[in-house]
């Protein structure tokens, strides 16, 4: 019944592998399994628009670099880029490279991204990385399409980079990661890489030829609007010019006519200062004369009260009472020039008023004209200003042109990321 030592171990080794194999087949299997379920949160709930979907795109990120699974960190990539993360999402397409260097979606993301953020030193070193990967012979099935798919890219990243966009990249560059691509390219993928690198270069002569024509258009039609600007503003320059000359006139008018209106003031006023200055010498007269006569009754009264002569006190008071009759008269005389005076001062400061009156309304008549006319020298300086930046030459620069010209340099014009597509691939039927 003794058995072979050797054919016993060889048994149990044999029986070890089988069971070491299932187990990683296992381990895959549900690793596998867990990938699925992130992709399947990454690209449904990471996948809605707002901060629950960010919130759930970037707890579904941290679990696929837990897992270390390549789809895994490929969808959370394209969560990202849903949510317009590009640089987080160009830094977990690079980790499923790190994990599967072969993983040629993350690679046309890595550099699509790249290109989008204009980042072009960056995206043609990762092509340099990319072409190691590119097997240097053709493949069967889907490994073959995959590598494929990738050329297609190449093809239309390098007609973006030595057409629209040729004045923007390094030429050094380009033809470093042409060389590098280059052992790459045989049989059909040749073919695949001249045909998309073509049609890059055919659409962009057919966009360059329509946003000249429309430039052309937009400068013909903005020359036309300069030729009627130009009219419009020699129609207000002559109206600026008529006005101004016009407000110059009534200026130096009011001028004249209150020119004319003062001396004429002054014509009424003449009179009534001769006559108010007669009437002030009259008043200076008879007060003097008054004053006289007041000291000549004092005196008189004086000379009374110390007599004891009744005929001389007779004679002193018929003297007295002719003077106090003088002074009666005097008085009168001076209460008539003053009050005629009073009536003569009344009329001039009536006078006075209404020609300090009609100054002010000339003045403000005056002022208003001035006002007028400043207006129209500033008006004239801006149309001068106007007519300087009408007179630039026709650009052309319409908004027409402007979004047909970022249309012409993007590379989303001559290729656009099928985000929908690589979702839907991923999620599966």
């Amino acid at each position: 019944m003794g058995q072979n030592p050797r054919k016993v171990v060889s048994l149990l080794f044999s029986a070890a592998v089988v069971l070491v194999g299932s187990l990683v087949a296992l381990q895959s299997e549900v690793v596998a399994a867990d990938a699925q379920v992130v992709i399947d949160g990454l690209l449904r709930e990471g996948w809605q628009v707002g901060p629950d979907g960010m919130a759930a795109a970037r707890q579904g990120t941290a679990e696929a670099r837990q897992l270390q699974d390549a789809d895994a960190l490929y969808a959370a990539g394209l969560a990202l880029l849903r949510h317009h993360q590009y640089d987080d999402a160009a830094e977990v397409f690079q980790a499923a490279i790190d994990v599967d260097p072969k993983h040629y979606r993350s690679w046309r993301a890595l550099i699509w991204i790249r290109t989008l953020q204009e980042k072009f030193d960056a995206a043609l070193v990762q092509i340099q990385r990319l072409s190691k990967q590119l097997p240097a012979s053709e493949l069967t099935g889907q490994d073959e399409a995959k590598v494929l798919e990738t050329v297609r890219l190449l093809g239309r990243l390098f007609g973006f980079y030595e057409g629209p966009r040729s004045g923007d990249v390094s030429a050094a560059l380009v033809t470093r990661a042409r060389d590098a691509v280059r052992p790459a390219l045989v049989g059909q993928r040749q073919t695949e890489f001249d045909n998309n690198y073509q049609d890059v270069a055919t659409l962009f002569t057919s966009s360059t030829t329509e946003q000249q024509d429309a430039k052309d258009d937009a400068k013909l039609k903005e020359q036309m609007e300069k030729q009627n600007n130009q009219q419009q503003i020699e129609v207000r320059r002559k109206q600026i010019e008529v006005d101004q000359q016009q407000a110059t006139d009534q200026i130096d008018k009011l001028r004249s006519e209150w020119t004319q209106e003062e001396q004429r003031f002054a014509q009424l006023e003449g009179p009534l200062n001769v006559s108010i200055s007669q009437l002030e010498s009259q008043q200076s007269v008879i007060r003097r004369e008054l004053a006289i006569l007041i000291d000549d009754v004092f005196r008189l009264n004086e000379a009374r009260r110390q007599t004891n002569d009744p005929v001389r006190k007779d004679r002193l008071d018929r003297e007295i009472f002719r003077l106090e009759r003088l002074i009666n008269d005097y008085e009168r005389d001076l209460a008539l020039v003053q009050a005629e005076g009073r009536r003569l001062v009344a009329s001039r400061d009536v006078l006075r008023t209404r020609r300090l009156q009609t100054q002010q309304r000339f003045e403000a008549e005056i002022k208003q004209h001035v006002d007028r006319k400043q207006d129209l020298e500033r008006a004239g300086k801006r149309l001068s200003l106007e007519t300087r930046r009408n007179n630039r030459p026709a650009t052309g620069n319409s908004a027409k042109v402007r979004v047909l010209s970022a249309k012409t340099s993007s590379i989303r014009t001559y290729y656009d990321f099928p985000l929908e597509v690589e979702r839907l691939t991923l999620l599966g039927p």
